[in-house]
């Protein structure tokens, strides 16, 4: 095992660092029996073949893949499995699950409805949902923000009975069975109509073989869904109260005491969110809270629970927002702490128990003394899908350079250096497709960073080189650009204190901060550096707090 070949000093911190008690004696009692013990060199350690043959099995060399950047990965799922969220969504706690793209909402999704035996949930993708379809559904009696709340009450409704109908015990004929059945042949054209198809019908079919609801003492034997039809939302609505009815007794029958619906992907594919889709967003949110609450106490208790991205949440506005933010909102929030616990998780599944952040990295420190943690983290939003996209690439360049197999592979600061840029891409990409639906133009913002070059600089320097670069369509002045910017974390702001020195703050790592319309002394995240080819330029006196680095 020749250590004299090449740099291995990183490899060699490594052993120092996961020796066990015995081992970091040994090593102390021989650097002490060297004629100059401190320039004894660990490479020269008689024990070190031993400790690195125990040690080996616990590196990076059998670690593939940290897993897929996508929320469902499984270490995203599995660490959720310790958090109390999902207690609290269990309990019928939660409402509505808010978090940035990437942060794991549909992990946990996928926990309610794939890993739970025994559990009534259903997930309601809505990545291709028919989303213009639904919006000619609109009740045209009510005011704009309150159109869609009838039309999205049947369609959770619809779901709730076609789950019920599901169940292994489930006795058709008995008459609630019967009627759903009858309904939902005649309308759909089998008992588990497809999610997209149960507002596209223009007409439903009523009979006395399914439901016959009343409007002022009038039994109804059909309900036209079409705009134009004025009284289409109190038609749905005692059509809605008939199924909810009919849900109750059947599940009685079948003894399901609690159904969970999970509407995941409401921003797939969203390129404009337009007045249309934020009434849209709203409906859903205040019809899944009317479904819970009158649900609430019966025998069968349904549970609709809304995923959404916060950015399209912040977008909404209604009348009883900030309660719902209050009091039924689980945020979806990740600190260094929990996302080392995701990572660590992710890393004892393929290599071992034994194995952590600790066995597969070196401790050695990053330029001006900072952790390769840290570093990475920096560069990120806190969400795992960041991480887990920095590690992956980390990764491959570790083991393109694995030739010698007697050394043990680990990540090195050249690795770690050596992502940055592909990394940066990435999370272009990724904020692409969050800000588009908000602001198309966005990257007249980015020319202009790139044309200042630094990755501090002051607001006036910007809006001279923004107003060069507008687009034509572009209406945000130089000043909305960067408040907008700031909303998703693109640029933070210098703070200073009441003690002389500064700090930068960026949204995601002190939201209650606010934009302050005063701030001169501007920083682009560190994470697009590379992307936008800046290099460094720390203010004066400001620290490395919020997006900063060495």
């Amino acid at each position: 095992m020749d250590f004299n070949h090449g740099d291995r000093s990183e490899v060699l911190d490594w052993v120092a660092i996961n020796s066990d008690v015995e081992e970091r004696d040994n090593l102390l009692a021989w650097k002490m029996s060297n004629a100059n013990p401190s320039q004894a060199n660990i490479s020269e350690w008689p024990l070190l073949p031993k400790v690195i043959s125990r040690l080996e099995p616990l590196c990076l060399r059998k670690m593939t893949s940290f897993g897929d950047i996508a929320a469902e990965d499984d270490a995203v799922l599995n660490y959720f499995l310790k958090t109390p969220a999902v207690k609290e969504i269990l309990d019928g706690k939660v409402l509505l699950v808010l978090g940035r793209k990437g942060s794991g909402k549909t992990a946990l999704v996928r926990h309610f409805t794939e890993g739970q035996s025994g559990l009534n949930s259903r997930g309601l993708t809505l990545g291709q949902y028919p989303w213009k379809v639904h919006e000619q559904r609109a009740d045209s009696s009510v005011n704009e923000v309150d159109a869609y709340v009838e039309s999205w009450r049947y369609l959770i409704a619809t779901q709730i009975a076609a789950l019920l109908l599901a169940q292994p015990n489930i006795d058709l004929e008995t008459e609630e069975a019967k009627s759903i059945a009858e309904f939902f042949t005649v309308n759909y054209g089998g008992l588990s109509p497809e999610l997209g198809d149960i507002l596209r019908p223009g007409k439903l079919m009523l009979s006395k073989a399914s439901f016959e609801p009343q409007v002022m003492g009038s039994k109804l034997g059909s309900v036209t869904l079409e705009r134009t039809n004025g009284d289409a939302g109190r038609e749905l609505k005692a059509l809605t109260d008939a199924l909810l009815s009919a849900v109750e007794s059947l599940g009685a029958q079948v003894g399901v005491e609690k159904i969970y619906l999970h509407f995941d992907e409401l921003d797939r594919g969203l390129v404009v969110l337009d007045d249309a889709r934020k009434n849209l967003l709203i409906g859903l949110i205040v019809a899944a809270r009317e479904v819970s609450r009158t649900t609430a106490l019966n025998f069968v208790k349904c549970v609709p629970i809304v995923y959404l991205r916060t950015d399209l949440w912040e977008g909404l506005n209604f009348s009883d927002k900030n309660k719902i933010s209050q009091g039924k909102t689980l945020n979806l929030e990740w600190d260094s702490s929990s996302l080392s616990d995701l990572i660590n998780e992710r890393i004892k599944a393929i290599i071992g128990s034994s194995s952590n952040w600790d066995t597969i990295s070196s401790p050695s420190l990053m330029r001006g003394s900072q952790k390769k943690w840290a570093h990475i983290l920096a560069r990120t939003f806190l969400r795992p899908r960041d991480v887990i996209s920095f590690l992956n690439i980390a990764l491959k360049l570790a083991v393109k350079r694995d030739l010698d197999k007697d050394v043990p592979l680990i990540l090195e600061n050249r690795d770690i250096v050596g992502a940055r840029e592909k990394y940066s891409s990435y999370l272009k990409q990724e904020l692409k497709d969050e800000i588009i639906p908000h602001w198309q133009y966005w990257e007249d913002a980015l020319k202009a960073f790139s044309e200042l070059a630094t990755q501090t600089f002051k607001i006036d320097q910007f809006r001279v080189e923004y107003e060069k670069r507008k687009s034509t369509g572009n209406l945000l002045s130089p000043d909305e650009a960067i408040s907008k910017l700031y909303e998703f974390s693109v640029v933070g702001y210098e703070r200073r204190s009441g003690y002389g020195g500064s700090s930068w703050v960026f949204q995601y790592t002190t939201p209650e901060a606010g934009w302050d319309n005063a701030a001169t002394n501007l920083k682009v995240h560190v994470g697009l550096k590379e992307v936008a080819k800046l290099r460094e330029e720390r203010t004066p006196g400001a620290n490395l707090e919020g997006g900063a680095e060495n």
